[in-house]
């Protein structure tokens, strides 16, 4: 089963409203700091049920 839990505690949000993990406005190795690991982990525990979306 794939799954994801972001906390958003404190922040003006709701159901619906979109979310980047890592990206643009946040840097993957940013992210992985925060979750305690590297970004490259977070990157390989992305399932390939995922969608991909290559942008150059």
């Amino acid at each position: 089963m794939d799954a994801c839990a972001v906390d958003v505690t404190g922040l003006e949000v709701a159901v619906g409203d979109r979310v980047e993990l890592f990206g643009a406005h946040r840097m993957l190795d940013d992210a992985g700091a925060a979750a305690g690991t590297i970004g490259y982990e977070l990157l390989s525990a992305i399932t390939a049920r995922v969608p991909r979306i290559y942008v150059s």
